[in-house]
């Protein structure tokens, strides 16, 4: 980062992942609407063939979206103590009710006391790295110490019922394809502690953020646990373009350059986005940590995700900067850079 950083003294302390207990394949999805492909003549593997999907994880029907966030709560819990935590976030896509806040419920299952402001933050997929830059604001402010931003998705019952809707031969091809977006979808859950960095000189270091978006492109992509409709193409287009503008912005304040990030940890919705937005913003495609084969689209929950693997696998090193990205429907898009301290 050349330019000054937005935040001096905020750090990724601990995070952790949580992955659905079950596997859907792609070809498996297929087969339940064979039906309706043969009588649109659509071919064999349409669906893994534009979307590089090979399967993605699945938790049961009745699986509450708090569960996943739970469940990687506890694991960052099993290293770092609970009781520090001030601020709480919940920014998944799915919520367990309209009344109350997921986030409440996820913290009483996690047993964090009464002086932790909870509250829920949705920004469709773009959630969790909207949450991450809210946790640091208030960290710089002196107003929190330990935030703890969680999200989980359970994608189940969205898809069956788009597999109900497109099991009926009757289905248009438009209709197919408007509800094609539906079929990338992966369930999981991702928690990360933000706090300060001079407390934790060897975690990850946030140094910045910048954002935009498109709200006159809202109607692209819209859904509820009902089903999902969505433009796919103009999203494609509308989305990247956003990105593009977005890196932009980075470019300005931060300096930042198509190899500035030896990582890129990004929402992923399909290989073909994830391609599209790689060449539109001259990213190295190698440097690009892949979720989407065996994933799909795991919405907020994504980046997290993603970041948890890569740091698993030896992908994020010492001094390497770090690309947290995504677009998220309204439209909006929000990119991060983060710093691993040698």
């Amino acid at each position: 980062m050349t330019g000054k950083p937005m935040f001096s003294n905020t750090a990724l302390v601990a995070w952790a992942r949580d992955v659905g207990s079950d596997r859907l394949e792609t070809d498996s999805l297929e087969e339940a609407i064979r039906p309706l492909m043969e009588k649109l003549r659509l071919p064999k593997g349409l669906v893994s063939s534009m979307t590089g999907i090979i399967s993605r994880p699945l938790y049961p029907t009745n699986f509450p979206p708090s569960h996943g966030a739970i469940t990687a709560s506890e694991k960052v819990f099993q290293n770092f103590d609970r009781n520090l935590i001030d601020l709480l976030f919940s920014t998944s896509v799915g919520r367990d009710y309209l009344e109350p806040s997921t986030a409440s419920i996820i913290q009483a299952a996690l047993g964090l006391g009464p002086k932790v402001k909870s509250l829920d933050l949705g920004s469709a997929c773009l959630g969790f790295i909207d949450g991450l830059e809210l946790a640091a604001l208030k960290i710089e402010a002196g107003l929190s110490q330990y935030a703890l931003v969680t999200a989980g998705e359970n994608s189940r019952p969205l898809l069956e019922n788009t597999l109900t809707k497109l099991s009926n031969p009757e289905v248009s091809i438009r209709t197919f394809f408007k509800n094609f977006a539906s079929l990338t979808l992966g369930s999981g859950g991702a928690a990360m502690v933000v706090g300060p960095a001079h407390l934790h000189p060897k975690a990850p270091r946030i140094l910045g953020l910048v954002s935009l978006s498109d709200a006159k492109n809202n109607h692209l992509c819209r859904g509820d646990f009902n089903g999902m409709e969505t433009d796919s193409a103009a999203l494609l287009v509308a989305g990247v373009s956003l990105a593009e503008n977005t890196f932009a912005e980075g470019a300005l304040r931060f300096g930042w350059t198509p190899k500035s990030f030896d990582v890129i940890v990004c929402h992923q919705v399909s290989e073909a986005n994830t391609r599209r937005f790689s060449q539109v913003l001259e990213l190295p495609w190698e440097r690009l940590v892949k979720t989407y084969p065996t994933y799909g689209n795991m919405g907020p929950v994504a980046v997290p995700f993603a970041f948890d693997l890569a740091w698993e696998e030896g992908l994020i090193k010492p001094g390497h900067r770090v690309g947290l990205m995504g677009i998220g429907s309204g439209l909006c898009c929000a990119m991060m850079e983060v710093q691993i301290p040698l």
